[in-house]
C-alpha cells in the first residue's frame, strides 16, 4: 500500500510500462577493512537492463545489490516490469530496485543507531 502511494506522489503511475530484459549480470566480492584490517568479504551483483522507448531507441542502465536482495537472483536473459519517463527515456522506475535500496537503507540506519547506542553507553560509564 504504501509503494503504491509514493508511486502515485511521484508520478511513476504514470510512466511507461515496459518489460526490460536484464542483458548481464555478474556478481563482484566486495572487500572491506575495519580499522585497517581485512574485514569478512560481502558479494554484490551488477546486473545490466535493457528496453525499447516508444521511438525504438535502446536504453539501458546499470545497477548494483547486495547479495541479500532478491535481484541478487536475477540472471542475464530474465525480463522483468519497469517504468520509463516518456520525457525522459533514460529515466526508469523498478518497483523490486527501490525495495532493495529501502532495505539496504533501513538496516545502515539501524547498524549506525547501534553503533551510535554503544558509544553513549561506552563513553557514560567511564
Amino acid at each position: 500500500m504504501l509503494i503504491e502511494i509514493w508511486e502515485w506522489l511521484r508520478g511513476y503511475d504514470k510512466w511507461i510500462q515496459v518489460e526490460a530484459k536484464v542483458e548481464s549480470s555478474n556478481v563482484e566480492e566486495t572487500k572491506q577493512t575495519v580499522h585497517g584490517q581485512p574485514a569478512p568479504s560481502t558479494w554484490a551483483s551488477r546486473d545490466e537492463l535493457v528496453w525499447s522507448d516508444r521511438q525504438g531507441h535502446r536504453r539501458s542502465v546499470e545497477f548494483k545489490v547486495p547479495d541479500d536482495s532478491p535481484l541478487y537472483q536475477l540472471i542475464g536473459g530474465e525480463t522483468v516490469t519497469i517504468r520509463y519517463n516518456p520525457a525522459k527515456p533514460e529515466k526508469f522506475y523498478y518497483r523490486e530496485l527501490l525495495r532493495t535500496r529501502v532495505h539496504t537503507a533501513i538496516k545502515m540506519i539501524f547498524l549506525g543507531l547501534l553503533f551510535l547506542g554503544a558509544l553513549f553507553v561506552r563513553y557514560r560509564y567511564l
